[in-house]
């Protein structure tokens, strides 16, 4: 389990300079943030949060896997209190940085999500989790046990990731669904199910509120970064390639959900 551990922190503190990352960290991509925090989520998942925490000003939001950290300044820009918690030491401090020229005060924590052992219990309104976040977790009943045990009295998670339902799929936009595998199988990434999601909070003692099932809302989900960046060099390509991207009578694989959501209650 260490090593594993090791090998996860070792490969995200690698990517953390990457272009990717770096293309999340422009002025003009924090100054999109600053003028409309509700742009770091996906629409239908937006909706979700605010139903079930409608108030954020003065909220203890915890965000495990923080990754990019735009969750983290849009909770904070919102007006909760923010802890942001990350296996990677290097994501953190690109976050410190921009939170402290923001002037955000986000609490930025080295833990694994897994665990959450630098967390105090009963001691937050809500835990998001977001994009990525359980692709990289080996045990998610533990990870949900910990939630729960950081968790206030009704306080809530919710999560945000890849639907289940993508996984036996190759998934290249515009062609017909090509299985890869079964639906059941596991493999190293992206392998839980919509039923290990949902045992793994009620096994943890949550409450299951909510469930949604989102449709993709922009290109990035359907194209690598790179894919995107080369087609910046044709404007007039970009647009006529894009086109009608989201609608599954154009691009086959848009008629399954993209994302999942699951409102949870302690």
């Amino acid at each position: 389990m260490e090593e594993r551990l090791k090998q996860i922190r070792d490969s995200w503190n690698q990517r953390a300079d990457s272009a990717w990352y770096q293309s999340l960290r422009t002025d003009d991509k924090i100054e999109e943030l600053v003028k409309e925090p509700a742009s770091a989520f996906h629409p239908g998942l937006y909706e979700l949060v605010r139903k079930y925490v409608p108030d954020l000003h003065g909220k203890k939001v915890l965000l495990p896997s923080s990754g990019d950290n735009h969750a983290a300044f849009a909770f904070a820009l919102l007006g909760a209190e923010v802890t942001s918690a990350d296996i990677s030491e290097r994501q953190l401090e690109h976050a410190r940085e921009i939170a402290d020229r923001l002037n955000l005060s986000i609490r930025f924590v080295c833990d694994d999500t897994t665990r959450l052992s630098e967390m105090e219990e009963d001691s937050f309104d809500l835990v998001y989790t977001s994009n990525g976040t359980h692709t990289w977790i080996a045990d998610i009943g533990t990870m949900y046990k910990n939630i729960y045990r950081v968790l206030k009295s009704a306080g809530h998670s919710i999560m945000f990731d890849v639907h289940p339902f993508q996984r036996p799929f190759t998934g290249e936009p515009w062609k017909e669904p090509e299985l890869r595998k079964p639906y059941g199988e596991v493999m190293p990434h992206c392998h839980w199910r919509v039923q290990d999601l949902a045992n793994a909070m009620t096994g943890a003692g949550l409450s299951l509120k909510e469930m949604q099932e989102l449709q993709a809302v922009n290109a990035s989900f359907w194209f690598s970064y790179q894919d995107l960046i080369k087609m910046e060099k044709n404007i007039s390509q970009k647009e006529e390639l894009l086109a009608n991207i989201n609608d599954w009578k154009h691009n086959p694989m848009a008629a399954l959900p993209a994302w999942i959501s699951i409102v949870a209650q302690k």
